[in-house]
């Protein structure tokens, strides 16, 4: 049987179905203007960009995707542009990005025009998931001020000098034991050093953060490995690299590794809180925050059992405990209950971790290329070393962690300066416009993010001309607080540049104000974790020159290319490391 089924007329003539169809084209064409990039009045811009609703978004893609480098294509833009101030059209229908390649406008903005800039929401988009309640993401706020109460005490140098410091030098022990047994099986050869680095990193600040825990060092899993291995095949080139074995990662320290390198997906993304989502939804990840809420969870009950203790005392012997108890001070004086285990808790933990370790390993990293690459500068700063600490020279041994920490040793302090101004391991630093504003005569909306570049000019290249009446009182007030740095040789390695004369003796002295850097960035929301990074390096360092000549690697080992992940990565950290007789 067949059923006729007749659909009741629509009605539309063809003049009406025609009327819709130029209704819906013009609808679709409206939609894409509005869609298109919306420049900012007078501030350059890429031409280009006004063409597409993608703006500077395909460009930056494709070059990132070559390079690995975001930081460098934006400064590049400058460049191109011929200004120090730019906006680049990233982010479908949204505002543009303004980059500014200027010191001193940078330091302005950073340094004393905080009611008008704050911390960036780049930030939270790009790795706000991970830790969403952590001073790092958070704006200028009483919330923010609350949670650095937790962590002040971790900055205090009694905490650095008689806490932290040991746990350092241990890690910095095991790493001189570690490059041991890679030259003994290396016989020669070039290894790549940056997954020590890493190791090395994590094992401090985790024992800085929850006290010695063998169980968890990750370098001596390491050192257990190699020191099993009697040999390897190697090739008969010397030139060629080795690939030794990794010991794994325990389940705890993995997932935070795994937690800071999703930031990679995220920071190259022009949708980077969609790009971050999709991850957070594959097995890996959602493993990943179960295993770190677990240990976290863990290590605060633990702590807290501590603080409560009646047999305790009040000594701080790790971070967690000093967190723990000053939150309970501030519940108590604040009349609520502590909130020990809330997500604000947690948050600063992990954050503490990921900040403390990956930008120490990374700095470190390009250190280590730049002394090997600079004999000269490496051998000056043994010979320093070996000369302030006499007494442990005479006696053929390493200098004490205290005696590292009370030596004043300036050409050190210079290249170590010079290693973090180098290192670029945050390439920019980024704020928020919170009111319209003006920098250099332009206007900045509301709402605008603010790359400020430290991997261009006035600190890697000559500064634009800028005419001081285009720059605030301030601005101008503060010129000659931070030197300039000679237009020859900005981009060499050249420890000397931060050595200046004191008038008194007439002796070269280490002055931080000789020149700018921004991988710190400034002011309240510069990096908090300045100090135990200088701490960390002053440390590192010294066990290092002070064991090891290391020697330069083959031209194709030895790239100065990088990945922009939570850090400014170097693509290779290849060392050949020979042990010292003293």
């Amino acid at each position: 049987m067949t059923i006729d089924v007749t659909l009741p007329p629509l009605g539309l003539t063809p003049q009406t179905l025609a009327l819709f169809v130029v209704c819906g084209v013009v609808s679709l064409v409206l939609c894409y203007r509005w869609a298109l990039p919306k420049p900012i009045p007078d501030i350059p811009y890429n031409k280009e960009a006004l063409k597409s609703i993608f703006g500077d978004a395909s460009s930056m893609v494709e070059a990132t995707r070559k390079t690995q480098e975001m930081f460098a294509w934006m400064m590049e833009q400058n460049i191109k542009l011929e200004s120090p101030i730019v906006q680049l059209f990233i982010r479908p229908c949204s505002k543009p990005w303004v980059v500014i390649a200027d010191f001193r406008e940078a330091q302005d903005i950073m340094v004393r025009r905080t009611k008008e800039f704050d911390r960036s929401k780049f930030f939270r988009d790009v790795s706000g998931a991970i830790s969403p309640k952590s001073h790092f993401c958070m704006p200028t706020n009483s919330d923010f001020r609350r949670h650095r109460k937790w962590l002040q005490g971790t900055m205090g140098m009694g905490f650095l000098h008689d806490t932290a410091s040991p746990h350092i030098y241990e890690a910095g022990l095991d790493l001189l034991q570690l490059w041991e047994q890679k030259a003994r099986l290396a016989k020669g050869h070039p290894f790549t050093a940056a997954d020590d680095l890493y190791r090395i990193a994590m094992d401090a600040v985790w024992a800085i953060l929850f006290g010695a825990d063998t169980d968890n060092s990750t370098t001596k899993a390491q050192l257990k490995l190699y020191s099993s291995i009697k040999s390897i095949d190697i090739e008969n080139d010397l030139n060629s690299p080795v690939e030794l074995p990794l010991a794994p990662y325990p389940a705890a320290v993995q997932s935070v590794l795994t937690l800071t390198e999703s930031v990679e997906t995220s920071i190259k993304s022009p949708v980077p809180i969609l790009a971050h989502w999709v991850l957070r939804q594959t097995s890996k990840m959602k493993k990943a925050y179960k295993e770190k809420d677990k240990f976290i969870g863990d290590e605060i009950n633990k702590a807290v059992k501590r603080a409560i203790s009646k047999d305790g005392d009040n000594n701080i012997t790790c971070a967690i405990d000093d967190f723990v108890r000053r939150e309970m001070l501030l519940a108590e004086k604040e009349k609520r209950k502590p909130e020990t285990q809330g997500q604000g808790m947690y948050d600063e933990i992990l954050g503490f971790i990921m900040g403390a370790h990956d930008t120490t390993a990374t700095a470190i990293s390009w250190g280590l290329k730049n002394l090997a690459d600079n004999p000269d500068v490496q051998a000056k700063l043994r010979a320093e070393l070996r000369a302030c600490h006499a007494e442990a020279t005479a006696e053929k041994r390493l200098p004490t962690f205290q005696e590292i920490n009370q030596t004043l040793v300036h050409y050190r302090d210079a290249v170590i300066e010079e290693i973090i101004r180098c290192s670029l391991t945050e390439a920019a630093a980024i704020r928020t416009a919170v009111v319209d504003a003006e920098v250099l005569g332009y206007r900045i909306p509301k709402g605008t993010e603010v790359f400020l570049m430290g991997n261009g000019p006035s600190v890697f290249s000559p500064e634009f001309n800028i005419d001081d009446s285009l720059r605030t009182k301030s601005c101008i007030e503060s010129k000659d607080k931070v030197g300039a740095w000679k237009h020859q040789g900005m981009t060499d390695f050249d420890p000397e540049r931060w050595m200046v004369e004191d008038k008194t003796t007439g002796d070269k002295i280490f002055n931080s104000a000789a020149g700018p850097h921004l991988t710190f960035g400034l002011g309240e929301r510069g990096c908090y974790g300045r100090k135990m990074a200088y701490v960390e390096m002053k440390l590192l360092i010294t066990q290092i020159v002070w064991n090891f000549k290391l020697y330069k690697c083959p031209e194709a080992l030895s790239s100065y290319a990088a990945i922009d992940k939570m850090t400014h990565v170097p693509q290779q950290c290849y060392i050949k490391p020979v042990k010292l007789v003293w």
